[in-house]
């Protein structure tokens, strides 16, 4: 529920921004290549160490268990 409220909050100036200052955004190359990239960059190590966590046998499964279920 947070999450929503802060995305309507970031829409709701974003919209304002807008009608104030009509004219087209300018930014440069460097930001518009992190923020096209960094998350998959991010997504990538997650899932790099979180892979390393499975192979090296630390996973959150509980091994208390005496009987499996099917």
């Amino acid at each position: 529920m947070v999450l929503w409220g802060l995305a309507l909050t970031i829409s709701t100036g974003l919209h304002w921004w807008g009608l104030q200052r009509p004219e087209p955004l300018q930014t440069s190359w460097t930001l518009v290549l992190l923020l096209v990239f960094s998350p998959a960059v991010l997504l990538a190590a997650w899932l790099l160490v979180t892979s390393s966590q499975v192979a090296a046998g630390e996973t959150r499964e509980s091994d208390d268990c005496d009987q499996e279920t099917h």
